[in-house]
């Protein structure tokens, strides 16, 4: 009969986990190692960094047929994070002790027998204790990150030769030496584009209070904003300020971005505070920007985005499969990558800022007749972001250039005073929105047509106007109801209760501007 040990930990596919089993059988026969279960390579890589690890520690390698199943076996691993619990089940199976039931194992195990940290401990852990466990096992790289979840005890352990102790593992040859420290991609800091936003302010933008404005009702409302305007006006000026004054994170959105954070390798200290700034180049591809790839789909550009903003400087020279796969996400908040051997589902609820000139030589909009594009391409630029997903663009604005005037009197709004007033709406609408019946998220952007039909009383004026562009195809029915969450936006700001026709008029004109 076989010597079998067992042990456990999460598999993660996206942000979701599942339970993992790891058992692990010495059978009679010539010396061999043996992993089944769909592992990837770097799973099946594990058999030489264990061997290492046990000689390093002193522990006799079983000289018989050891084979590790991951069970369930026909769902794919990837990862070396299975490393310590293959460990733990193969010294079960020497004969020694076990870990409790419902211990969640994670760790990487290097040549010199140490555990070192990996990427996605927070929402693995998160897993851990939604399945039922009580206790999770993870390196100490990693034990600040763990810590932030509560109601489960965290156990941090920096080498192999503590775990073998813990399990009973007498008179050890060797002393577990302390590891040496290293930078691992878990322990690797980013340098991501949020924290160089939090360092500018608005007052720096001059003679631009139409934006500022328009950025103030985007961030009340959540609503999506494309920047039109020549190069060098000031539009990523802008939408890097725009971080700034949208309000802070919820306790639970600031767990989703850190989870995303910690599954893309940053190491986790504490909850954030700011909502992500991604800024993808126009290059990126498809993939790079929705997520993707071969075997297990990778997250993408609008999941590092998640709860925060994504700006697309340049909309119109992103590639167009870029461009139209954002449809999807921008309508749901997730997205769903399908391949033969995984489903993954990453979460994709962010705030689109895109910018693009007016042009493709970017002039159109200058006097003195600078523009040198032809009339076929001032078509064909416009033409490449396309009707669905500019439909799907709430607020359209034209910046333009500064006058002397602006220029002269400076910044007239700071941050500080923007996102003041950005918080005293934002909960004017959260108090209204929380109390309607089939809303996705409790912001005016995701207001449902059938309320804001009922709730928005339209004058004799504003129905004509509608039911006219309705008959000229200059608006969609969708479009109405947005224009109806930009005018609910507005009166927030306005501290009304309901918009009227003047905030039902400006949110039309907000809506309508567009490329030339």
């Amino acid at each position: 009969m076989a010597d079998l040990g067992l042990a456990e930990t999460i598999k993660l596919q996206g942000l979701a986990g599942k339970k993992i089993l790891i058992e692990a059988a010495l059978l009679n026969g010539l010396p061999n190692f043996t992993i089944v279960g769909l592992p990837d390579t770097s799973v099946n890589e594990a058999r030489e960094r264990l061997r290492a690890g046990f000689q390093a520690l002193g522990l006799t390698w079983p000289n018989r047929r050891l084979i590790i199943n991951l069970s369930p076996a026909d769902t794919a691993k990837s990862g070396s994070g299975f490393d310590l619990g293959i460990a733990v089940a193969v010294i079960n199976a020497l004969g020694y002790g076990n870990f409790p039931p419902h211990t969640a194992l994670f760790g990487e195990i290097g040549l010199d027998g140490s555990v070192r940290g990996v990427r996605g401990i927070l929402p693995a852990v998160l897993n851990a204790k939604k399945m039922g466990f009580d206790k999770a096992v993870v390196p100490s790289a990693n034990k600040t990150e763990a810590a932030l979840v509560s109601g489960i005890e965290i156990l941090a352990v920096a080498h192999l030769g503590e775990v073998a102790a813990l399990l009973g593992v007498p008179n050890l040859p060797r002393a577990a030496a302390e590891p040496q420290k290293r930078k691992t991609d878990a322990e690797t800091p980013a340098r991501p584009d949020w924290e160089t936003c939090a360092q500018e302010d608005l007052n720096e933008v001059c003679g631009q209070e139409e934006a500022i404005f328009a950025l103030q009702v985007g961030a009340v409302g959540r609503h999506h904003l494309q920047m039109v305007g020549a190069p060098g006006v000031g539009k990523t000026m802008l939408a890097r300020r725009f971080v700034g004054i949208l309000p802070p994170l919820t306790a639970q959105e600031a767990m989703e971005v850190a989870a995303v954070r910690s599954l893309d390798g940053e190491q986790i200290t504490a909850l954030p505070d700011r909502r992500p700034f991604v800024a993808p180049h126009h290059s990126t591809s498809a993939a790079a920007l929705i997520g993707g790839g071969s075997g297990v789909p990778k997250m993408g550009a609008i999941t590092r985005a998640h709860r925060g903003v994504l700006y697309c400087d340049e909309f119109p020279e992103f590639r167009a499969e870029s461009i139209q796969a954002l449809r999807q996400p921008l309508e749901s908040g997730t997205v769903d990558l399908l391949r033969a051997r995984a489903h993954v589902r990453y979460p994709a609820s962010f705030q689109l800022i895109t910018a693009a000139n007016p042009c493709k030589c970017g002039y159109l909009s200058d006097s003195g007749g600078k523009c040198s594009c032809t009339a076929k391409e001032r078509v064909a630029y416009r033409n490449k972001i396309g009707g669905p997903i500019a439909d799907r663009i709430d607020l359209h604005l034209t910046v333009r250039r500064p006058t002397e005037a602006g220029l002269r009197l400076g910044g007239t709004v700071s941050t500080a005073e923007a996102a003041a007033r950005v918080i005293r709406a934002r909960q004017r609408s959260l108090f209204r929105n929380r109390r309607i019946e089939g809303i996705a998220q409790p912001v005016n952007a995701c207001l449902p047509g059938k309320w804001l039909r009922g709730n928005c009383r339209l004058s004799a004026v504003m129905y004509g106007t509608f039911s006219r562009l309705l008959q000229a195809g200059e608006i969609s029915l969708r479009g109405v109801d947005r224009t109806l969450r930009i005018a609910f936006s507005l009166a927030d700001l306005r501290e009304k209760d309901t918009p009227g026709d003047d905030e039902i008029y400006l949110a039309l004109q907000m809506r309508g501007a567009g490329i030339g």
